[in-house]
């Protein structure tokens, strides 16, 4: 419990401090992605998510970006088992370090309803934690008329009621805008489960941006 209070106190007053120098963007970005993933390991572990975010991008006096601030939602639904086995409720600090480096911070409060140790046991509870996101883009395509994007991630999750990781994904992937509004993505993903089985996923998305 100390631990979630003093990043909520870190956060909020780390927030205060780079207001009183800079403005946030007028115009947040929301998106509302739907993703599917097809586990290539697993047997009936057919997962739907829809995820809703706002991303606040926040200035300095310059006009330059300093930081984005991007509260989410997310719901995954395990379709085989027509199984609601994951809530996630939090806020996303992040920056671009570079044009093609993307770096960020979570926390949340989980709801689950899995097995995350050996596929067969289900496990239901809440807890507070975190992801550690590193993302290097690329555009593919820069000379044509398909914005082709490609990218690497990896993701480190961490539990803070067992104060433990829990698992790292890669994750290789291409993105491309469908238009203004639209875009289209495809992905594997490797998870690795911190001391617990693995899987390889294939998966595809559709997001709208507002």
């Amino acid at each position: 419990m100390k631990i979630k209070i003093s990043i909520f106190t870190g956060l909020f007053l780390l927030l205060a401090f780079l207001t009183a120098f800079a403005t946030w963007d007028k115009k947040p970005e929301f998106r509302w992605e739907q993703l599917y993933r097809y586990d290539l390991r697993q047997d009936k572990h057919q997962l739907y998510t829809n995820r809703i975010s706002s991303t606040f991008n926040y200035l300095d006096n310059n006009k330059n970006s300093l930081f984005k601030l991007t509260p989410f939602f997310e719901i995954r639904r395990n379709i085989d088992k027509d199984l609601c086995e994951r809530k996630e409720l939090g806020v996303e600090i992040g920056k671009d370090i570079f044009p093609w480096i993307y770096f960020a911070e979570s926390i949340q409060k989980v709801w689950m309803k899995e097995d995350y140790r050996y596929y067969a046991n289900f496990e239901e509870r809440d807890y507070m934690g975190s992801y550690t996101r590193l993302k290097f883009s690329h555009d593919l395509l820069p000379k044509t008329w398909m914005k082709l994007k490609g990218f690497v991630l990896d993701e480190y999750t961490f539990d803070f009621n067992r104060m433990s990781g829990t698992r790292n994904d890669v994750v290789l992937g291409l993105v491309l805008p469908l238009s203004k509004y639209v875009e289209a993505g495809i992905n594997w993903r490797h998870i690795d489960r911190i001391h617990y089985y693995d899987s390889d996923t294939c998966e595809a998305s559709l997001t709208m941006v507002f």
